[in-house]
């Protein structure tokens, strides 16, 4: 259980194509005009994938997506079973014959399962049974925001604001974190350090940069995901990390790229392979676009055009068996406005966006006098098709952009960037995911970070601390000042408690 542990940071719902096909049957006998015949039975259903991924896990009382085919959504019940226990689960409304969603169960009604521990997947209806899946399950997760306690760790090397970061698991006790590119104060960087993720929170005591693993071209405020067996269909002990448009030149404001690179992580050393420029790149110039890997599908929103203006083009891509990208594909549902340095995260079939910057603007770096918004949109993604957004019914409690997004088992702390009020007056808020799968209401975070920072990466640890809860990262960023141009900081926070 790994990946279904996800920040994002200014780092997209699937929609279905239903094809309607028909099935002609000439009767028994002779005849010409009245279809006399017997109907063919229905197919059995098949699963092709689990979340998308090689080696899907999750948590118990979790949502998980189903892919395959003849699901007959309306008619099918999801089995999980573990030796002689068997629990059937209703799936969400909104599947399709292709895709359905199902919340994992921690057992039946009269026996619990084995967890953390692996349970047999099955999807049933009037075709028959399919093919069985295998899914790795840990416990319900039992963790309240409001306990988290903030502390710092190893600081990075120099201070980098438009930094992204991303964590790689390796095992249940051993992950990395990559971080690439930023601006120094000077000028976008193309360096890559790397550090291991320890169980209580902590990086270790030496950030690593590796001379042949720098960027090829000098990068900041881009997208950053990472792919896995957990979360995508790469080989188990395989991870890739990508990194999305961005700003190269940090004289051009707000200027832009469209060039998607990828680099593979040694699952050893947590070391980052050379990287390569992949032949698909993004369809425009994007700086802050909004970044989020879901279910094996990397979709971007928005993000500033090269003349200042938002974007509010929504484009998907599939993750390969073998790590590359297939083609951007654009959607025909973009999102309700331009948009950039948002933030996003997939839970339940739906992708959510969060807040970031309905404006133009020029320079990323500075903090703006204008705010973000405090609307938070999602919509139903399914294998890269991005259906129609609806507002949810409950804003943000501030407006923010440049900011940064936790998610975790359906639970979301929304916090840091540039906001409406002094500096910590809200620095931290959160909310979560209820049965309609849309987010409740707000509410701010009893324990806040202290930080006050905008333009910071965050990673969510995939290592669980010893009392089963999360980590949360936030690293480097710009102090958040009144207005202007904020200081850099190269400090790194992490929650140590509970």
């Amino acid at each position: 259980m790994r990946k279904h542990l996800r920040a994002e940071w200014g780092m997209t719902l699937r929609a279905v194509l239903l094809l309607a096909g028909g099935v002609f049957t000439l009767g028994c006998g002779g005849g010409s005009g009245g279809g006399g015949g017997t109907p063919p039975p229905p197919a059995a259903p098949v699963i092709s994938s689990i979340n998308g991924a090689t080696a899907p896990s999750t948590a118990a009382g979790q949502p998980i997506e189903i892919n395959g085919s003849s699901f007959q959504a309306g008619g099918a019940s999801v089995i999980f079973t573990q030796g002689s226990i068997t629990a059937t689960v209703t799936p969400s409304a909104g599947g399709t014959d292709s895709s359905i969603v199902a919340t994992v169960p921690s057992g039946s009604s009269s026996s619990q399962f084995t967890l953390p521990g692996s349970v047999t997947v099955t999807v049933q209806n009037s075709g028959g049974t399919s093919d069985g899946k295998t899914l790795a399950v840990s416990p319900a997760p039992t963790f309240n925001i409001n306990t988290v306690a903030w502390t710092i760790t190893t600081p990075l090397p120099f201070p980098l604001t438009g930094l992204r970061a991303e964590a790689v698991p390796v095992s249940d006790t051993l992950a990395y974190i990559i971080v690439t590119g930023g601006f120094n104060g000077a000028t976008n960087t193309t360096t890559v350090y790397s550090n291991t993720l320890n169980s209580d929170g902590t990086v270790g005591p030496n950030w690593a940069i590796i001379p042949a693993s720098q960027l090829p071209a000098a990068l900041a405020h881009h997208g950053m995901v990472e792919a896995d067996a957990s979360n995508s269909p790469v080989p188990t002990g395989s991870s890739f990390v990508y990194v999305i448009g961005g700003q190269q030149f940090s004289s051009e404001f707000p200027g832009g790229n469209s060039t998607v690179f990828m680099a593979q992580v040694n699952a050893t050393t947590g070391a980052v392979g050379s990287w390569t420029q992949l032949p698909n790149s993004l369809p425009e110039t994007l700086v802050g676009p909004t970044v989020a890997l879901y279910n094996g599908w990397i979709y971007v929103v928005g993000g500033l055009r090269s003349d200042g203006s938002p974007s509010p083009n929504v484009y998907s891509a599939q993750v390969n068996s073998d790590g590359s990208l297939g083609v951007w594909a654009t959607s025909a549902n973009p999102y309700p406005h331009g948009v950039s340095f948002a933030t996003a995260f997939g839970f339940g079939g739906n992708l959510f966006v969060l807040d970031g910057d309905s404006a133009s603007a020029a320079n990323p770096n500075e903090q703006g006098n204008n705010l973000g918004t405090d609307s938070v949109y999602y919509t139903r993604v399914i294998k890269g098709v991005v259906g129609p957004w609806t507002l949810n019914p409950t804003a943000t409690l501030e407006s923010r952009k440049k900011h940064v997004t936790w998610s975790v088992f359906g639970q979301l702390i929304n916090g840091e960037g540039t906001y409406g009020g002094a500096p910590g007056t809200l620095e931290l808020e959160w909310s979560s995911v209820n049965s309609a799968n849309t987010l409740n209401i707000w509410t701010s975070v009893v324990n806040q970070v202290g930080a006050n920072v905008y333009n910071a990466a965050a990673v969510v640890s995939p290592i669980l601390s010893s009392a089963g809860s999360p980590r949360f990262l936030l690293l480097g960023g710009q102090k958040f000042v009144s207005s202007g141009f904020g200081l850099l900081t190269n400090q790194v926070y992490y929650n140590n408690a509970p």
